[in-house]
């Protein structure tokens, strides 16, 4: 048995204060990944190609050429080979996930909360509001507890479990108290709520 709630809209009203969209662009952008471990490797292996090449250069300029790569095989390799041009993918791919990687946002541990003052920055973590949402659904009436809360962009997805064989209208409850907990936390952005049940005896 499945039920699911709407979230809010996503258009923000007209009437809303321009203070509060300001104050949830200042949280979105604070709260944002930063995908700092991307782009430490990305620096670290830019800066060790420099300096390796500048040893090659300055030591061929002085006539004592280095030779920390070696030549031999760029003059006898066979480019149109096979393992040439495995190599050559295998750069290109690593060069497109470091395009990817500082490109697109990566996700999270802090949620931020709508708030009404842009100096005023609030959060929560996923692990926060999994347990918040969890607790919400467990004082249901006939809950005998949450297997599951899956935190999505635009979804909460809970799996409760329930001794009784027939709940019939449970699943709405359980939405509309995760609805209502929801509404207090305030998430960005809004999300709607699907709830499933399981019968497990007590």
């Amino acid at each position: 048995m499945t039920a699911h709630a709407g979230a809010r809209p996503a258009t923000e009203p007209s009437t809303r204060a321009a203070g509060a969209r300001k104050a949830d662009r200042a949280t979105r952008h604070t709260f944002r990944s930063q995908r700092v471990l991307p782009a430490l490797a990305a620096a670290l292996l830019m800066t060790a190609a420099g300096v390796l090449t500048a040893i090659e250069v300055i030591s061929a300029a002085l006539g004592h050429p280095a030779r920390i790569f070696p030549y031999g095989w760029v003059r006898d390799a066979n480019w149109d080979g096979v393992q040439a041009r495995a190599i050559f993918a295998a750069l290109a791919l690593i060069g497109v996930w470091f395009v990817l990687a500082a490109v697109l946002p990566g996700r999270s541990r802090i949620v931020p909360l709508h708030g009404r003052d842009p100096s005023l920055m609030m959060g929560v973590s996923r692990r926060g509001l999994k347990r918040s949402v969890a607790a919400a659904a467990e004082g249901a009436p006939g809950v005998s507890g949450v297997s599951r809360v899956r935190l999505g962009r635009r979804r909460v997805r809970v799996v409760a479990k329930t001794p009784v064989r027939e709940p019939t209208g449970l699943d709405a409850e359980i939405t509309r108290v995760v609805r209502e907990r929801l509404d207090r936390l305030d998430p960005l952005p809004a999300r709607s709520v699907a709830v499933r049940m399981k019968h497990r005896e007590a």
